[in-house]
């Protein structure tokens, strides 16, 4: 496994994961690393925009809309709060 993934894991769980336990969590837990997998890629795409000037990306504007698409966040919680 991954070092970074399995730091992220570790972070869900406390203690070690082995990888042929890793899928056999319950939803929540699934979910829960998920959204640190995510939040992990978000802060690299961040990082990588900030260092090489890409004005593309905005993390104010463009995170959320990520976040709304893998079901957690601010947008997430606000359109479930209209329905």
């Amino acid at each position: 496994m991954n070092e970074r993934i399995e730091k992220l894991a570790r972070q869900v769980e406390a203690g070690y994961i082995p990888r042929y336990d890793m899928w056999q969590m319950d939803s929540e837990t699934v979910q829960q690393f998920a959204e640190l997998l995510i939040e992990d890629v978000l802060n690299e795409v961040k990082e990588r925009a900030y260092y090489t000037g890409d004005r593309d990306w905005s993390d104010e504007v463009d995170r959320p809309w990520i976040q709304l698409e893998f079901g957690y966040g601010k947008l997430y919680e606000a359109k479930n709060e209209i329905n």
